[in-house]
């Protein structure tokens, strides 16, 4: 399967083909991609005492081949502004926040030396809050289903004081905000620092909005994540966390591209395919030369947020799909089901994130 890049000499926006055929699209950027054969996104997941096997979008319990767990630093916390040891730290908390609690507080506890770490769940969504002497990290665990999560996702919104954000990602920010304000009240002096991989992402996004003030929050550095407001959001997250939000795109991932209305916000890196940064040249050219980025600014690697018609009709094929999968007896959309719609799906996979800014950060 190829996905094609559009040119100088390319005309309008990429479009999603007929839901009766399986659903491409391709982001206007400036390279070409060509997959192969799909790849399962997830893995067979058997940690502490759960047996159950479960099959997740963002991580696997074993140690990523040549990026273990070890590869957390909790100095690296401490670092003022971005850094990509920061980087690596907290995708490594976001892909811990996975697992199950017994992971969670075993692996930041005793394999990465914290102070102290508390496990929150309530609904669907998971979190945890853990603490070295420095800092407090804050984690979300993102969607456990990407087929499915797309599938039932819509463009709903709602208003707040900092901008129009959407209503879904709201809700399950909520259902758990006083526990984990409990817990951060407890640690008060120390700067937090939020992330999350894919849903996770717009969680900690959300997180650092209504906390503004009342939290001392000293960054926000999330992977893979959807767009998560419109209106005065943009101007706000310019206004309140310029060179404190750090959001990563890797290559095709499709979930930056929704949903649709919505806007990112925070200093974008965006991988290719072979883990340059699309937009580093101009990045670097720009603060050189001590120009900042206008708050409305949009760089040219930034993906595309899909119309709302191509939405829909990606959701269609998801839902299609997804009642033929439960047909044959499945309880959710598969990994190899979904890459038949949606071509690079394999992008979203937490681990590529892990491996890319693995390799920037030296180790």
């Amino acid at each position: 399967m190829a996905i094609h890049s559009m040119g100088s000499d390319d005309v309008g926006p990429s479009r999603i083909v007929n839901t009766s055929q399986p659903v491409a699209w391709s982001a206007q950027i400036r390279v070409s991609v060509t997959l192969g054969q799909p790849t399962l996104v997830g893995e067979t997941v058997r940690s502490g005492t759960d047996q159950r096997a479960r099959v997740t979008e963002g991580q696997t319990a074993a140690p990523l081949a040549g990026v273990p767990l070890t590869k957390f630093h909790r100095e690296s916390l401490k670092e003022i502004g971005f850094g990509w040891q920061t980087a690596l730290s907290l995708a490594l908390a976001s892909r811990l926040s996975y697992e199950n609690e017994q992971t969670v507080r075993s692996t930041a506890l005793s394999v990465w030396g914290l102070e102290s770490c508390q496990f929150i769940e309530a609904d669907d969504t998971q979190c945890f809050v853990a603490s070295s002497a420095d800092a407090v990290v804050v984690a979300f665990r993102g969607t456990e289903s990407l087929g499915d999560w797309l599938g039932n996702l819509n463009a709903l919104s709602t208003s707040r004081s900092y901008g129009t954000i959407h209503r879904g990602f709201l809700a399950a920010f909520q259902v758990v905000d006083w526990q984990l304000r409990s817990h951060l009240g407890g640690m008060t002096g120390r700067p937090v620092l939020l992330t999350g991989h894919s849903l996770g992402g717009a969680l900690a996004t959300i997180a650092s909005a209504e906390w503004r003030g009342q939290i001392p929050i000293a960054g926000i550095y999330t992977y893979g994540q959807p767009a998560a407001g419109k209106g005065d959001f943009p101007t706000f997250f310019a206004q309140h966390y310029a060179g404190t939000f750090f959001r990563f795109v890797n290559n095709n991932d499709i979930v930056p591209h929704v949903p649709p209305t919505y806007r990112h916000v925070g200093r974008l890196f965006h991988f290719d395919s072979d883990g340059g940064l699309q937009n580093e040249l101009e990045a670097a050219t720009r603060e050189l030369a001590g120009r900042a980025f206008p708050e409305d600014y949009e760089s040219p690697a930034e993906p595309p947020i899909l119309s709302e018609v191509e939405f829909d009709r990606l959701r269609a094929a998801l839902l299609e799909q997804r009642a033929r999968a439960r047909a044959s007896g499945l309880e959710s959309l598969e990994a190899p089901m979904v890459e038949g719609i949606i071509p690079s799906v394999s992008d979203h996979r937490l681990d590529r994130y892990i491996a890319k800014i693995s390799t920037r950060a030296g180790e």
